[in-house]
């Protein structure tokens, strides 16, 4: 099973390490083909096979839209930079196939009963935004990742374009990806990202009612 590492990140002092972590854990396993979607200053990270300068206004979801381009393995990986792959995270591409599945989470913590398989688009508890496994036929039936929204609410509509499209999400709490609670945005001040998430919220809410209509 092969697999495309997607990594958005903004590069900075202390962002660099963070993700050069990232890319070394998901290495430590399986030789992934690492494609770097660059926000900030460009950095020459240890591992990566394309890397991609992002320019204009941020929208996570473009990002790794333009990522997904250049994909061209059986399982593609969005992740954040703020990632640490733990032993094993490799088997989740079995696991999939195995089971039918085209989307799927790893567990982040050990607040799930292991080996169970949780099914269902909640986000944060299902549907974990900050590392999504997908295969092509999921591109195939929702083509790009909705860019309506710039960061808030990115994995949400994910999930709406999956249940549009019949295609479940899968939580394999057999696998562990741990997630350092948004790093890089956590580099913004409070106010604005309060700002962000308002914003953004707004648009969510109609993109919603959209495919609310479709599934309905």
């Amino acid at each position: 099973m092969s697999y495309d590492l997607i990594i958005v990140s903004k590069s900075t002092d202390k962002v660099i390490p963070v993700t050069q972590r990232c890319i070394n854990s998901a290495l430590a396993e399986c030789s992934c083909y690492v494609i770097l979607i660059e926000t900030g200053q460009p950095y020459k990270y240890s591992g990566v096979n394309k890397f991609i300068e992002y320019n204009g206004q941020f929208n996570y979801n473009r990002a790794l839209n333009l990522g997904l381009k250049y994909a061209k393995s059986d399982i593609h990986i969005l992740a954040n930079n703020d990632l640490i792959f733990q032993k094993g995270w490799s088997r989740i591409g079995e696991y999939m196939k195995a089971n039918d599945v085209h989307s799927a989470s790893a567990v982040t913590g050990d607040r799930f009963q292991a080996g169970m398989i949780y099914e269902g688009y909640q986000v944060g508890k299902v549907l974990l935004g900050w590392c999504i496994f997908l295969d092509d036929f999921v591109l195939q039936k929702i083509g790009k990742l909705d860019e309506s929204v710039s960061f808030w609410y990115s994995d949400n509509l994910y999930g709406a374009q999956l249940k549009v499209a019949g295609i479940k999400h899968v939580l394999f709490t057999d696998f562990r990806v741990d997630h350092l609670g948004s790093f890089t945005l956590r580099q913004l001040s409070n106010r604005i990202q309060r700002h962000l998430a308002l914003d953004e919220r707004h648009i969510y809410n109609e993109r919603q009612r959209y495919y609310d209509k479709r599934i309905g």
